[in-house]
């Protein structure tokens, strides 16, 4: 049941989205103060996107494939770290509670 349940969030979010994911991914779903949407999308070793309603659901890079050995992952060009080690993507302005969800979202697919 809980598989069949995952399938069909993540059907809805590509569909909402119009980004392709696959039942592998790791997703996460988060709605702001304003009610927009955001998703956070991982492939297995692979770079980690962001997706975002207010922006168009246009696809964001926001970290590299995690690193090995417990070593900080990369952040991609024009993320950089702000508030302690919080992302904060270069031209997208994201809000507290915005970008604490996305550090938790890169925090659980570091591996």
């Amino acid at each position: 049941m809980t598989d069949e349940i995952g399938r069909e969030l993540r059907r809805l979010l590509a569909g909402m989205s119009g980004y392709p994911i696959e039942d592998s991914d790791y997703v996460s779903y988060f709605v702001n103060e304003y009610g927009e949407r955001l998703i956070f999308v991982r492939r297995s070793k692979k770079a980690a996107v962001l997706l975002h309603s207010d922006l168009g659901w246009d696809p964001k890079t926001v970290a590299g494939p995690p690193r090995s050995g417990g070593a900080d992952q990369e952040l991609a060009p024009g993320v950089r770290r702000f508030l302690g080690d919080v992302p904060v993507l270069g031209d997208i302005m994201l809000n507290h509670p915005e970008a604490l969800w996305l550090k938790a979202c890169l925090a659980a697919t570091d591996y």
